[in-house]
Protein backbone atom coordinates (compact mmCIF):
# COMPACT_ATOMS: atom_id res chain seq x y z
CA UNK A 1 0.00 0.00 0.00
CA UNK A 2 1.53 3.47 -0.64
CA UNK A 3 1.25 6.95 0.73
CA UNK A 4 -1.73 8.76 0.54
CA UNK A 5 -0.59 10.56 -2.73
CA UNK A 6 2.29 12.38 -4.67
CA UNK A 7 2.74 14.88 -2.00
CA UNK A 8 2.99 12.88 0.94
CA UNK A 9 5.08 10.60 -0.36
CA UNK A 10 7.76 13.04 -1.85
CA UNK A 11 7.39 14.81 1.62
CA UNK A 12 8.29 12.03 3.96
CA UNK A 13 11.03 11.22 1.18
CA UNK A 14 12.88 14.18 1.72
CA UNK A 15 12.51 13.95 5.50
CA UNK A 16 13.22 10.18 6.33
CA UNK A 17 14.41 8.73 2.92
CA UNK A 18 18.02 9.33 4.02
CA UNK A 19 17.43 7.37 7.11
CA UNK A 20 17.20 4.42 5.01
CA UNK A 21 19.71 5.24 2.31
CA UNK A 22 16.88 5.35 -0.05
CA UNK A 23 18.06 6.62 -3.61
CA UNK A 24 14.31 8.16 -4.88
CA UNK A 25 10.82 8.06 -3.51
CA UNK A 26 9.84 4.83 -5.16
CA UNK A 27 12.68 3.23 -3.07
CA UNK A 28 11.51 4.49 0.26
CA UNK A 29 7.95 3.84 -0.34
CA UNK A 30 8.76 0.29 -1.24
CA UNK A 31 10.75 -0.09 1.81
CA UNK A 32 7.97 1.40 3.90
CA UNK A 33 5.63 -1.05 2.47
CA UNK A 34 7.58 -4.08 3.10
CA UNK A 35 7.81 -3.12 6.61
CA UNK A 36 4.46 -2.50 7.31
CA UNK A 37 2.84 -4.78 5.11
CA UNK A 38 5.30 -7.60 4.91
CA UNK A 39 6.45 -10.16 7.84
CA UNK A 40 6.84 -8.72 10.81
CA UNK A 41 10.42 -7.89 11.31
CA UNK A 42 11.93 -10.30 14.50
CA UNK A 43 12.89 -6.96 16.58
CA UNK A 44 9.85 -5.62 15.84
CA UNK A 45 6.03 -5.58 17.33
CA UNK A 46 2.40 -3.95 16.07
CA UNK A 47 -0.46 -2.29 17.75
CA UNK A 48 -4.08 -0.82 17.19
CA UNK A 49 -4.39 2.71 18.16
CA UNK A 50 -7.44 3.21 20.31
CA UNK A 51 -9.11 4.84 17.40
CA UNK A 52 -8.41 1.82 15.36
CA UNK A 53 -7.93 4.03 12.19
CA UNK A 54 -4.02 3.21 12.44
CA UNK A 55 -1.80 0.85 13.05
CA UNK A 56 1.51 0.99 14.10
CA UNK A 57 4.71 -0.97 14.08
CA UNK A 58 8.12 -0.78 15.76
CA UNK A 59 11.44 -1.63 15.81
CA UNK A 60 12.45 -2.27 19.23
CA UNK A 61 16.45 -2.43 18.13
CA UNK A 62 16.29 -0.72 14.75
CA UNK A 63 14.12 2.05 15.93
CA UNK A 64 12.25 2.08 12.76
CA UNK A 65 8.31 3.47 13.17
CA UNK A 66 5.75 2.99 10.65
CA UNK A 67 2.08 3.97 10.93
CA UNK A 68 -0.47 2.72 8.53
CA UNK A 69 -4.18 4.40 8.44
CA UNK A 70 -6.14 1.03 8.46
CA UNK A 71 -9.35 2.43 6.28
CA UNK A 72 -8.71 3.68 3.60
CA UNK A 73 -5.39 1.68 3.72
CA UNK A 74 -2.25 4.20 3.66
CA UNK A 75 0.86 4.63 5.01
CA UNK A 76 1.07 7.67 7.10
CA UNK A 77 5.12 7.42 7.70
CA UNK A 78 8.14 5.65 7.96
CA UNK A 79 11.26 6.43 9.64
CA UNK A 80 13.92 6.14 12.21
CA UNK A 81 12.97 7.55 15.51
CA UNK A 82 15.58 9.19 17.22
CA UNK A 83 17.10 7.91 20.62
CA UNK A 84 16.28 11.04 22.54
CA UNK A 85 12.71 10.18 21.93
CA UNK A 86 12.72 6.66 22.79
CA UNK A 87 14.98 7.48 26.21
CA UNK A 88 12.17 9.61 27.22
CA UNK A 89 9.99 7.64 27.32
CA UNK A 90 12.21 5.23 29.82
CA UNK A 91 13.04 2.48 26.66
CA UNK A 92 12.21 1.17 23.30
CA UNK A 93 8.96 -0.04 25.15
CA UNK A 94 8.30 2.64 27.09
CA UNK A 95 8.15 4.26 23.51
CA UNK A 96 6.14 2.31 21.85
CA UNK A 97 3.33 1.91 24.84
CA UNK A 98 3.02 5.36 24.65
CA UNK A 99 2.87 5.73 20.97
CA UNK A 100 0.35 2.69 20.71
CA UNK A 101 -1.58 4.63 23.19
CA UNK A 102 -1.74 8.12 21.36
CA UNK A 103 -5.07 9.08 20.18
CA UNK A 104 -5.00 10.68 17.26
CA UNK A 105 -8.00 12.70 15.21
CA UNK A 106 -7.80 13.63 11.88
Amino acid sequence: MPFLNKWELDTHFVKHGHEFGAANAGEYERMADVFMFGALEPDAQQCIRPTRVDRLRFGFITRRLGVACTKPVFIRTFHVVMITAVTAHGDSKGYFQWQCGRIMWL
